[in-house]
């Protein structure tokens, strides 16, 4: 009973979390025309409304108006077991929304105010029901989503201010099936394990740009980290007949005492524009993200998984870098073509703590958009592939089957920017 309730938990400590579009499960896709070039220059290129999210400084190049985008991020991943689990493999292919929207008001030549709705981190990982990792994991799902007021101050021709106060709503459910053989009674799935999570914390955002002239300017923005105090069921269910054996089956049941406090990471954005000439403009952003403070370990509890005293699932991540070049070309009036490229560095230190739940790795990015101005209102487009590098499990410090992992992912976008 010891070994069925020690699996159990094991895999339920386990973070849920994503494999996702930037390092470990931070997520950039809440503009469309940032996309279109890997997010370089984000908040202070002018050319959207989304400032309000990245650097609300950045809110006084633009006027009145309002905008909605979505974001589909398709993951796909193939994993092939090796050493005790050679020749076994899984895949897992699907797609994510990700929607966005923003609205923003002069009130005079000074003061902007704005608002914004955006999913910061998230995505998912979500593995088949029947693969060899399932007692490991099978579906990982992260939803989190900011709902940010802010505004922002023009001091002069050189300098302005921006601020954000942001409430932030988490959701997240992750399950796995319970394997019999931890307690003798064979390599099959007996049960299932599932935590489903949620609640509200708040955060906040500091901006400010430099303009050095109407072509050439830079923007700094500091979020800092924030803790999540989420709450919800646990739900252990065994499978028929083990649902009426009469030590197993008084274990089945909703613990409604789950608990987790996960850490979001202290970031620093630096971002440049520069139009050198009358068509092209080149862009770029370098991103700091604190990892190493806020996610060493995570552990996920209820009253079933207490008195077990297992030791939080190690993940040890470091702070990562994020590096991104882009470029414009006016065509026209109406007419603006993007390209960009990124480096998005893993938090992920080894392969002994790379996990089922988040297969992360260094990735690079190649991305392409387009936009069409018609009198007050601008459609957009873009196009992102993420280059991941290959991954693999060895020697798992928190007992996840040596795997490796090849993937990649494909992001489209679609936007439209209505100015008052």
């Amino acid at each position: 009973m010891k070994k069925l309730l020690a699996t159990t938990a094991l895999c339920a400590v386990c973070v849920w979390s994503a494999q996702a579009n930037a390092s470990g499960y931070q997520l950039n896709e809440y503009s469309i025309t940032n996309l279109g070039r890997s997010f370089a220059g984000a908040g202070v290129v002018g050319d959207d409304y989304s400032a309000i999210a990245y650097n609300p400084a950045g809110m006084t190049l633009k006027k009145t108006g309002a905008q909605l985008s979505m974001t589909v991020a398709e993951v796909a991943s193939e994993m092939k077991g090796q050493n005790n689990k050679a020749g076994q493999q899984t895949e897992m292919d699907f797609g994510v929304p990700l929607p966005a929207a923003y609205g923003q008001y002069q009130i005079n030549d000074k003061w902007f105010v704005g608002a914004g709705i955006y999913a910061p981190y998230g995505l998912a990982t979500k593995y088949k029901n029947d693969s060899y990792i399932s007692d490991k994991a099978m579906k990982s799902i992260l939803e989190v989503v900011d709902y940010n007021v802010s505004a922002a101050y023009k001091l002069n021709s050189k300098w302005s201010f921006g601020a954000s106060f942001i409430a932030r709503y988490i959701y997240g459910k992750m399950t796995n099936n319970i394997n019999g053989a931890a307690f003798e009674a064979g390599n099959t799935n007996i049960g299932r394990s599932k935590f489903e999570l949620d609640g509200w914390t708040y955060t906040g955002t500091l901006g400010v740009m430099y303009e050095h002239s109407e072509n050439t300017r830079f923007g700094l923005s500091y979020k800092p980290k924030s803790v999540q105090r989420v709450k919800g069921d646990h739900t252990v269910s065994l499978n028929s007949p083990y649902s009426m054996h009469p030590v197993l089956g008084a274990y089945a049941g909703v613990y409604p005492d789950g608990k987790a406090s996960p850490d979001l990471p202290e970031t620093v954005l630096l971002s440049a524009y520069h139009k050198p000439f009358e068509k092209v403009a080149f862009t770029g952003s370098v991103r700091f993200t604190r990892w190493g403070d806020s996610f060493k370990d995570f552990d996920m509890t209820s009253s079933f998984t207490k008195g077990l005293r297992l030791k939080p699932v190690d993940y040890s991540w470091q702070d990562t870098w994020t590096i991104s070049a882009g470029t414009e070309y006016y065509l026209n009036d109406n007419w603006t073509l993007r390209f960009g490229t990124a480096w998005d560095q893993s938090p992920t230190p080894d392969n002994e703590h790379r996990t089922h739940r988040i297969p992360d790795s260094d990735r690079i990015w190649a991305s392409a958009g387009v936009s069409y101005r018609y009198e007050n209102m601008q459609f957009d487009l873009g196009y992102a592939h993420l280059f991941m590098k290959k991954s693999h499990i060895r020697n798992s410090v928190n007992g996840d089957y040596d795997t490796k992992y090849r993937a990649y992912s494909n992001m489209f976008g679609l936007g439209f920017q209505y100015d008052f």
